[in-house]
């Protein structure tokens, strides 16, 4: 139950909110809406608004946007001829774009967001994440997982401080008190000697404070950046072979939110982070069907001076369609195959 609600919390909101870029900008440009969805299946119950339907959905996993001159309308009497100045089609080009280009983006602005949120009210303990066997750490029975409390009486703020503490203490005994599944642990450990100081053969993990919304509001920034420059980087080693091919269908997104909420809240918050990044990514790659798709073919057009023929917008929607389905079919037999249920 726990991880079913988790991933229809995390998934439906991820997109939920990319549905909400292609919304805005669109209402923004002066497009008909004809309608937009929360969640999927039969109508729980809808309202309508400036020519506007908004639904409530059955199934709460995200969302849609019907747009008039790209979708068909919900009723006869909504339908918009391609002239139509509320038409997508009769919106100039940076429009055009825009709305479609407004999805992804969001998604990214999304993440910047979770990470404000993290850096603001998340606070991360110094705590022990590795220990090498037969080491002093080993013999005096600290374990990964550990949370640093006290050593010798005094407060463990973060992990320069307890490493200082440790190499002062060279073939001396410390008492160091450590929080492990909720309870308080008092162990003895006497670090070796190693070139002059103190070592327990232990790796500790980086405390964090919470900061102040600004220092936060940069991070987030900086931190999204780096983490879509390294997943384009990964997506361009996978494409020419440099790199294994790593990816999660929905199993394997459903089995990675599930052991990623029972770690706790801020580990959630860092997963929908990177499904945000991941699925904005995603929508770019320039395949029919997605926004990357359309974005390209809303380019070629304006270089061409004129619309392609439908039967051609048909076909590359097709093959991309198809390229889609062959994609979620090899992460799904990925998934299975990881956890085993091949046997």
């Amino acid at each position: 139950m726990v991880t079913l609600i988790a991933f229809v919390v995390i998934f439906g909101t991820i997109v939920l909110v990319h549905e909400l870029g292609h919304f805005l900008v669109a209402k923004a440009a002066g497009i008909r809406v004809y309608e937009f969805a929360v969640g999927f299946g039969p109508v729980v119950g809808s309202f309508t608004r400036k020519e506007t339907k908004y639904s409530l959905r059955a199934f709460p996993l995200g969302g849609f946007v019907k747009m008039a001159g790209m979708d068909e309308p919900v009723d006869d009497q909504d339908e918009v001829p391609d002239d139509d100045p509320h038409s997508f089609q009769r919106k100039s080009l940076p429009w055009r774009l825009s709305t479609i280009a407004a999805g992804p983006i969001m998604n990214f602005i999304f993440a910047i967001v979770l990470f404000v949120l993290y850096f603001m009210l998340v606070t991360v303990p110094p705590m022990v994440t590795t220990v090498e066997p037969n080491s002093p750490a080993d013999l005096a029975g600290l374990l990964p997982g550990d949370v640093f409390i006290s050593i010798n009486g005094e407060q463990t703020a973060d992990s320069d401080q307890i490493v200082a503490m440790i190499q002062a203490a060279a073939e001396q005994e410390l008492e160091i008190v450590v929080r492990r599944q909720g309870q308080l642990v008092t162990l003895r450990a006497v670090p070796e000697e190693l070139g002059g100081q103190g070592r327990l053969g232990i790796g500790i993990g980086d405390a964090k404070p919470q900061y102040p919304f600004f220092i936060s509001l940069r991070a987030g920034v900086v931190q999204t950046w780096r983490l879509i420059t390294q997943l384009v980087g990964d997506i361009g080693r996978m494409i020419t072979g440099k790199q294994q091919v790593e990816i999660s269908g929905p199993i394997g997104i459903v089995q990675i939110v599930g052991e990623t909420a029972r770690h706790g809240f801020s580990q959630l918050l860092i997963l929908a982070i990177v499904l945000n990044v991941n699925l904005g990514l995603l929508n770019l790659l320039p395949v029919p069907v997605l926004d990357g798709g359309w974005l390209l073919i809303l380019i070629l057009e304006a270089v061409r001076g004129k619309p392609l023929a439908p039967e051609t917008r048909g076909i590359a929607q097709f093959i991309g369609l198809a390229l889609l389905i062959m994609l979620m079919l090899f992460a799904t037999f990925k998934d299975l195959a990881r956890f085993s249920l091949f046997s």
